[in-house]
């Protein structure tokens, strides 16, 4: 019976989904974290990266490659929910919120003084911001994230504010 009943709600919400246009996007980011290291003060390092991803009007999927120069490299996925648009319509200044995984590498160099065993780790993590179309092929995203770390005994997490500028293609 339940699984009669889940095929019916399943079949009956896909012929009503409508489908979603996507618009890929790729961009550039500027970005400061604020740094816990063990044993140091807390530092704040400053860094780029690039982006690519997809949006459509109600979701946002981006993958990001960020480099903090003498420092570590970020790899990560990002999904934001766009948030007010059924109620506002689509407008100028769009909010989200999202989540993001993530993996990072530690320059060794880095570390020097800082007892660690492993320069490898992973980071999740939940970001808020917003859009701002400035045309129609370009926005910019202002947001502001807090990433929590695993896998690395020197350091708990990262948040820090984020600039970007995607081009839509």
């Amino acid at each position: 019976m339940i699984r009669l009943l889940f095929s019916f709600i399943l079949i009956f919400s896909l012929s009503e989904a409508k489908p979603l246009k996507n618009y890929a996007f790729a961009g550039l980011l500027a970005s400061t974290q604020t740094i816990n290291i063990d044993d140091e003060a807390t530092t704040h390092k400053t860094g780029i990266g690039i982006r690519y991803g997809q949006q459509s009007l109600e979701w946002r999927t981006m993958f990001s490659l960020e480099y903090y120069p003498n420092n570590y490299a970020g790899y990560s996925v990002e999904i934001d929910k766009i948030l007010l648009d059924e109620m506002f319509g689509t407008p100028e200044v769009r909010p989200y919120l999202g989540g993001t995984i993530g993996y990072l590498k530690y320059d060794k160099d880095a570390l020097e003084g800082i007892p660690h065993d492993e320069t490898v780790g992973f980071y999740y993590g939940g970001n808020f911001g917003f859009i701002l179309y400035a045309t129609d092929n370009i926005d910019v995203d202002l947001g502001y994230h807090y990433y929590k770390v695993q896998n690395l005994d020197f350091l708990d997490h990262l948040h820090g504010p984020t600039l970007a500028v995607h081009y839509f293609f």
